[in-house]
């Protein structure tokens, strides 16, 4: 092993250490992977290494081995009220033993991934001019992504998944330690980050975080198709949709999934740039095209009374005094013509 040219000659390795134990032990720590990736990343995003965060479940603190973060707005232009955001929080993990991933028959939806965090409110209640009611849409679904390539058709999916470890001559799957050493710090640091974010009330400019969970595989990743014949394939990319708990009172509980991707360390360069940057940036351009609307948690579409499901994003505008008229006369027509049926 060399040595320094200041280091002193007690500074040396103790009896029974050698130097090819240490290394090894480097290896399977999973640091040289973090380091990699760090310096993968840091051509375009900034990256805080060690990212701390609070256990929901312990009260503990935390590390995250990379938050990396990427803002996709131009600050040489006037400030929009909402400013896009490409936020990864992400955890290493190297392995010679392969994980294991059991694939679902259907595609998964994910109403909750990725996070939308740093606004005001996750939802943009509309109204129209030919129909009383309101219609309350996520940002995803006002702004017509939900179906994006990167969330819908793109990632593979799997509800369950596993790791290898070896008995004897054979290999053995574990139970729930890929989820603990995985999906479930990756979920609680994005809560604790959408939790940070949040903008004060009198907020008039908001920060938009578009936050992705990733775990990054160096090691064996391999999906299973649950057939007669259980059909194998290595993958270098799923996506692991959870459901979540959620406030007793809350309506829409079935709908609070969420997820991380797991991606393998040699696929994470193309997972960013031909699937994930495409839809940052569709998201982003979207976000800067109605920013008021989304700062201000409301707008108006037009119509939306005979067509409220199609073309959506292209009819959003701004709700102003005479749109709040024009709700008016259309909850006045809705009574008369009640009246007129009685």
């Amino acid at each position: 092993m060399s040595h320094s040219i200041n280091n002193p000659e007690s500074n040396i390795l103790t009896n029974g250490v050698e130097e090819q134990q240490i290394l090894e032990a480097v290896r399977v720590s999973g640091y040289p992977l973090q380091t990699v990736i760090y310096e993968m990343l840091s051509k375009k995003f900034r990256i805080q290494e060690e990212w701390n965060f609070i256990d929901s479940d312990s009260n503990e603190e935390r590390a995250i081995d990379l938050l990396a973060e990427l803002y996709l707005y131009d600050f040489n232009k006037p400030q929009p009220r909402v400013r896009p955001t490409l936020n990864l929080i992400i955890e290493c993990k190297q392995s010679d033993m392969p994980y294991v991933f059991f694939l679902t028959k259907d595609k998964q939806l994910t109403p909750k991934f990725p996070v939308i965090a740093g606004l005001a409110n996750k939802n943009i209640v509309f109204t129209s001019d030919d129909e009383a009611s309101t219609y309350n849409f996520s940002i995803l679904q006002a702004l017509e992504l939900s179906n994006h390539p990167f969330l819908s058709t793109s990632p593979i999916f799997a509800n369950t998944f596993s790791k290898g470890a070896r008995k004897g001559k054979k290999i053995e799957l574990s139970g729930s330690q890929p989820y603990q050493g995985l999906v479930n710090p990756l979920l609680k640091a994005v809560s604790y980050f959408e939790e940070c974010e949040k903008p004060p009330e009198t907020a008039h400019y908001y920060d938009c975080h578009i936050t992705i969970p990733i775990a990054v595989i160096d090691g064996p990743m391999v999906s299973v198709k649950c057939t007669d014949s259980n059909e194998i394939e290595m993958v270098p990319w799923v996506r692991i949709p959870r459901h979540q708990t959620a406030n007793k009172d809350d309506n829409y509980h079935l709908a609070n999934i969420g997820a991380i991707d797991v991606v393998h360390k040699d696929y994470l360069e193309e997972y960013i740039s031909d699937h994930l940057m495409p839809f940052a940036t569709d998201f982003a351009d979207l976000i800067l095209k109605h920013d008021n609307v989304i700062a201000d948690s409301k707008g108006f579409i037009s119509g939306m009374g005979n067509e409220a499901w199609s073309d959506i994003e292209k009819r959003i505008e701004p709700r102003t005094i005479k749109h709040v008229g024009k709700r008016t006369g259309a909850i006045f027509n809705n009574l008369a013509n009640i009246f007129k049926s009685n």
